[in-house]
């Protein structure tokens, strides 16, 4: 019996799901190809608990080949002003599997900073529960080496919001700020975090010293 287990996450406002056909997608896919199963998960979203029907609400489906779980709760924007630059060239998570072991040993690495941003192979990738969009004068900009094709990373490029390039290190001070995005987090949510509070090698931010 397989041990894999995944998790889906999706924004829930006043009773209503968002971007539900792309979450479906999601795991309709990983299913075929961790578990070669094809089935269907439309009846998992039939409704919202009626105590979940007011306010911001956060879905969350832990499936596996053998189960799907799903919960409500309460979602609250964290409180996001500082990154920490880390690297790991080995680090993978193309799907949402609920081992996350990885991002924990990162994010033991951040100190005194509020999250980390993850460098594989001198390009920026995600933080440890997002992907970003860095702003400058003339638009929005999210990397193309991602480390999960998030689903509102998709839906923003699909609506011509944001636009796709190759993010280095060393081009991040020609960024005025970068927003951190997920299911739950939209640009216009605000959790951003200035150049000047990006640092890197002992706390030094990346702007004074880049």
């Amino acid at each position: 019996m397989s041990r894999l287990t995944f998790i889906e996450t999706i924004k829930v406002l006043d009773g209503v799901y968002y971007n539900l056909p792309s979450h479906i997608d999601r795991i309709r896919q990983t299913m075929q190809l961790f578990f070669n199963i094809t089935t269907d998960i439309n009846s998992l979203f039939l409704s919202v608990p009626v105590k979940f029907q007011k306010g911001l609400v956060k879905c969350r489906i832990v499936y596996s080949n053998k189960t799907a779980i799903i919960s409500f709760e309460p979602y609250i924007f964290q409180n996001i002003r500082s990154l920490y630059l880390i690297e790991d060239d080995q680090i993978d998570y193309s799907y949402k599997s609920t081992d996350r072991g990885n991002f924990k040993k990162l994010l033991l690495k951040k100190g005194e900073m509020d999250e980390v941003l993850i460098i594989k192979n001198g390009l920026v990738t995600d933080t440890s529960y997002s992907n970003v969009v860095f702003e400058n004068e003339s638009g929005l900009y999210t990397p193309d080496s991602y480390l999960l094709n998030g689903t509102k990373r998709q839906l923003l490029l699909q609506k011509g919001v944001i636009k796709e390039i190759s993010i280095r290190v060393e081009d991040i001070p020609l960024y005025d700020k970068v927003y951190l995005i997920n299911a739950m987090m939209d640009i216009e949510d605000s959790v951003c975090v200035s150049s000047d509070n990006i640092f890197y090698n002992n706390k030094k931010s990346i702007i004074r010293v880049g």
